[in-house]
């Protein structure tokens, strides 16, 4: 898998970035630098696809995904996490995904991966997810645009609603915008974070 990995010696937090579709590995650092100046980053790029297509996993068939082909891409990284995790130290752990990213964030907590403290869900979709495992350490946020063209508001919230029970906390934000991630969505992010 490729990564770019920013360390900072005096910081004992880790970001770990997981773009949208057609993003790459330096996409969301702009955001992150906005929202954790000081951290350390890792910063993913999906390998499923070339340029405007690349992704995490393959695209979904009827809006549903491809279970055997989301299974192999979740474990993959699942394996490449405990191998990089245990060559590194950090106190704090923030999972970041946007859209796709988003996604494929959902389906490592479905595989139970763990030492995660806060998960950053930007413009994520419903696509019936089965997380079984418990996260009584964890705590996420999921932002989703009223005017959102890829997913419906109403499921995103239904979505957080429906993981509330597994995890530390659980925070919905409704945004003015659409799909992409803009200024206003940073800047509520600051407020909350």
């Amino acid at each position: 898998m490729e990564y770019f990995l920013q360390e900072n010696p005096n910081s004992d937090t880790l970001i770990v970035l997981f773009h949208g579709t057609g993003g790459n590995q330096y996409q969301l650092l702009p955001f992150s630098g906005a929202l954790f100046p000081e951290a350390n980053i890792l910063s993913l790029q999906g390998n499923v696809g070339e340029g405007t297509e690349r992704r995490f996993f393959a695209p979904l068939n009827h809006n549903a995904l491809d279970r055997n082909d989301f299974s192999k891409h979740t474990e993959d990284f699942v394996e490449f996490w405990h191998s990089f995790i245990k060559e590194h130290n950090y106190q704090h752990i923030i999972f970041f995904g946007y859209s796709n990213g988003a996604n494929f964030i959902i389906g490592l907590l479905e595989q139970g991966i763990t030492n995660i403290d806060r998960v950053l869900l930007l413009h994520p979709s419903n696509l019936e997810y089965k997380i079984t495992e418990r996260y009584e350490h964890t705590s996420i946020i999921i932002t989703s645009g009223s005017n959102d063209y890829l997913t419906v508001p109403g499921k995103i919230k239904a979505l957080a609603d429906e993981l509330r029970p597994l995890f530390k906390e659980v925070q919905f934000e409704l945004l003015d915008g659409g799909h992409e991630l803009d200024e206003p969505e940073i800047e509520k992010l600051k407020t909350i974070l």
